[in-house]
């Protein structure tokens, strides 16, 4: 049976996006409470496995990603299949690499591209986008629904139902590149190297731009409700930045 995709993503309510960021900050200081007595520390050994999958449709992704977005985003999308992977070793979930690869590199090519924004929210344009795109590459279709799902929710925080691994660990990726979620989760050779391979030069004060455009230009949209809620300032304040 064809899995039901996401068609639209409206802004949450003020409340539910506070109490879900509360909830997260708490969530972040226990993990960092438990590695300050030696329980629950990342290690290093996921240092191997951060490359790039080498398939075909990985370096498709990565050429038609390049054409459509900046370097600073592309960094983005690269570091944040990196850091899922990270998470992927810290949290024990199995994925697919090619999927979370291409739902990584591809998941905010809506942002400064015209041609695959539109007038809803830029996570759901870039997810059918990219899911048009794929279905013309010949791409398998139940992982293109993956990747459109993964791509379609990755900034949804009040998002309560089930996340295919690649979903959740583009989730987490990303939440960690933008804002810092789960950092104490990656062993700071880790973030080093990831850093080093894709530097975050430029990356707060462009990044923010795209998206206050973004929420000016669509005010119900879901990252506008982010905005309401003080996402410049916490894009400001991620300590990926003081590494």
């Amino acid at each position: 049976m064809p899995r039901a995709l996401t068609a639209a993503l409206g802004r949450d309510p003020k409340a539910a996006l506070i109490f879900n960021f509360v909830r997260l900050g708490i969530r972040d200081k226990f993990y960092a409470l438990r590695q300050s007595v030696g329980i629950g520390r990342p290690d290093r050994s996921v240092l191997d496995h951060l490359g790039v999958p080498d398939s075909s449709m990985s370096q498709k992704a990565t050429a038609w990603a390049a054409n459509l977005q900046p370097d600073f985003v592309q960094y983005h999308g690269l570091r944040s299949f990196a850091f899922g992977v990270a998470l992927a070793d810290y949290h024990n979930v199995r994925f697919d690499a090619e999927m979370l690869y291409i739902a990584s590199i591809l998941h905010d090519i809506s942002l400064a591209s015209p041609a695959c924004d539109g007038p809803g929210s830029f996570e759901v344009e870039a997810a059918g986008c990219a899911h048009r795109w794929l279905g013309e590459q010949g791409y398998d279709a139940d992982k293109a629904d993956i990747i459109h799902e993964a791509m379609a929710l990755h900034s949804a925080v009040c998002h309560t139902g089930p996340r295919d691994p690649e979903g959740l660990l583009l989730h987490l990726g990303a939440g960690v590149d933008v804002v810092g979620m789960q950092v104490m989760n990656i062993h700071r050779d880790v973030r080093a190297k990831i850093l080093r391979d894709y530097p975050r030069t430029g990356f707060v004060r462009d990044f923010g731009k795209l998206v206050a455009d973004q929420a000016e230009r669509k005010p119900q949209c879901h990252i506008a409700g982010l905005v309401g809620v003080g996402f410049a300032k916490a894009l400001a304040s991620n300590p990926l930045d003081r590494t």
